[in-house]
């Protein structure tokens, strides 16, 4: 049972796509810097955006 096991994992692995998006360390890192940066504007944008006083607890004195 252990080598049919085997046998289907092997199969399993060969017929998964490759990652087309990083093909080593170095792509991960760029990768990461640039969600990173996405991450950082769209906090931005949220900052810019105006806010309704009644849903913002923060406002309310």
């Amino acid at each position: 049972m252990t080598k049919n096991k085997n046998s289907n994992k092997q199969q399993n692995e060969s017929l998964e796509p490759e990652n087309e998006m990083v093909d080593d360390f170095d792509d991960v890192v760029e990768l990461g810097k640039e969600m990173e940066q996405i991450s950082e504007e769209n906090d931005e944008d949220k900052l810019d955006k105006s806010h309704d006083a009644e849903v913002r607890s923060d406002l309310n004195d």
